[in-house]
């Protein structure tokens, strides 16, 4: 209860505070030590490009997700305020692009393995731009990306995680030591504390009091990073030029090298009841992961990837003058329970099916479209008129697409279940005192019957079970067995809207 009401009073504050978090702010609201590294940082990347993220697969290919259009921005009056911000987001994406070729190391805990830019993804089967900043969990819906794969198939491992693999060129490993990195979390994936004189300093520092600490990785021989979520209201938090009356949570991120500590600032969303939130629906800051970790020219370089219920964030920590200075690639939306893709040629082979069928309408023109559920075995589809007069019922078993039965103004669709069983019924006056029903039957995704009746005043005139003549008496047995349909619930969506 606690989460779903702290999920009510701030989420939109927090899902702001999430998709800006740690990345670049236009120059006027930068300090000059983050300044400087960055643009240092983005200079170098031509000759010796970042490390970069594989996030998701399609299936066959591992993801190199994009966050912004291909297309270079082009300035206006309307986004004066953030064109620059938005066109240096470009140009990082450009630089992982021009350079994707380059990306043949896999850096994984079986060592460095090789893999190789296949191509990119720009379009999706409607041909329009796939989704763009977004994490899904089914394979089938695209995203804007490059795709990888491994040059030696036997590196597959379906074990692997598929979210957050640091992938480098050879000039960034050839100029960079690279350091070992042993997380903390014990088997129950909870942290240890961080070293109470560590908590302490950071107190004295921010003046307020730690709530709570996590170690959560030692960098090297002779480093280790943490976080500390501190309670109460942060009130030397910059004002949100949003929301003048919004108060700040504070938790840092810290990396501890010898006697010297690097901070990075995370501002979340406090709320005097349910205390400090950065995430929506998490309870409390929930740290970064290092997922890889070099000695550079200029000093330490981390690779870190944020993960929270709603986002994934990936980029670069670097340790400089007191500062652990971050540079968020992007904070990637995650989806959740999204809807199978249904696509244009899927929409034109199943108007093809229905108007081949015998008992189809040359008139009807489907409108609108959904998923339901006759079944939880298969992936059913339902396609309708914009009177609600006309439809079709259709099944996506392994790619292929099926028609299973056409409603018209007089045959009205149910469905219901029993015993294992599920069935599609559809019902209907046949003139007079007349009724007819068809009812398919399906088992473990399968169809297994279909049973058509003509009732005239309540007798069976005759029935048949899969093209098969029965008798009244065994007509009537079977039709006494099966349920009630109820009215099949379905969201609809415009057709029209995939042209």
């Amino acid at each position: 209860m606690k989460k779903l009401m702290l999920f009510a009073i701030c989420v939109m504050a927090v899902m702001i505070s999430c998709k800006n978090k740690g990345q670049t702010a236009p120059a006027d609201s930068q300090d000059s030590v983050t300044a400087a590294v960055i643009d240092s940082i983005i200079e170098e990347n031509d000759t010796t490009p970042l490390p970069m993220f594989l996030i998701g697969s399609d299936g066959k290919y591992k993801q190199m997700l994009y966050w912004t259009n291909i297309e270079e921005p082009q300035r206006s009056k309307d986004d004066e305020d953030y064109f620059d911000v938005w066109h240096k987001s470009w140009e990082l994406q450009e630089m992982f692009r021009r350079n994707a070729g380059q990306y043949t190391n896999l850096l994984s805990e079986k060592g460095v393995l090789k893999v190789k830019f296949v191509d990119e993804v720009l379009k999706d089967p409607d041909g329009n731009t796939p989704s763009i900043g977004e994490i899904h969990g089914r394979e089938g819906i695209p995203s804007l990306c490059a795709r990888f794969d491994f040059v030696n198939p036997k590196d597959k491992d379906d074990n692997d995680p598929d979210w957050g693999l640091v992938i480098a060129t050879d000039s960034y490993l050839n100029s960079r030591k690279r350091l070992d990195v042993k997380l903390c979390q014990g088997d129950d994936y909870e942290y240890p504390k961080l070293p109470a004189d560590i908590v302490k300093q950071l107190e004295k520092r921010y003046d307020m009091k730690a709530l709570k600490s996590h170690q959560t990785c030692t960098i090297g021989d002779s480093c280790f990073m943490g976080a500390v979520e501190f309670k109460g209201e942060y009130k030397n938090a910059p004002k949100d030029k949003y929301d003048a009356d919004r108060k700040s949570a504070l938790a840092v991120e810290v990396l501890v090298d010898g006697g010297t500590l690097y901070v990075l600032e995370q501002i979340g969303y406090y709320d005097p009841e349910y205390g400090g939130a950065w995430n929506a629906d998490a309870d409390g800051y929930i740290p970064n992961t290092i997922e890889a970790a070099f000695e550079g020219p200029k000093g330490l370089e981390l690779c870190y990837t944020h993960g929270a219920p709603e986002s994934f964030c990936v980029g670069m920590l670097f340790p400089r003058e007191g500062k652990l200075i971050e540079m968020e690639y992007e904070c990637y939306h995650s989806m959740v329970d999204e809807d199978i893709p249904v696509w244009k040629k899927d929409f034109a082979e199943m108007d093809r099916l229905y108007r081949a069928d015998e008992f189809s309408d040359s008139h009807v023109k489907f409108t609108k479209w959904a998923h339901c559920y006759i079944d939880y075995d298969n992936e059913w589809i339902w396609l309708r008129d914009a009177d609600d007069k006309n439809g079709a019922f259709f099944l996506r078993q392994d790619g292929k697409i099926s028609l299973v039965a056409i409603e018209n103004p007089r045959l009205r669709p149910s469905s219901c279940q029993k015993d294992g069983l599920s069935y599609l019924k559809f019902a209907g006056s046949a003139g007079g005192p007349s009724w007819q029903q068809e009812i398919h039957v399906f088992k473990s995704g399968k169809r297994i019957e279909k049973f058509n009746v003509l009732e005239v005043e309540g007798e069976i005139n005759e029935c048949s079970l899969n093209g098969k003549t029965l008798s009244k008496e065994e007509g009537r047995a079977y039709l006494d067995k099966i349920p009630e349909g109820k009215e099949i619930t379905a969201y609809f969506s415009d057709i029209e809207k995939k042209d």
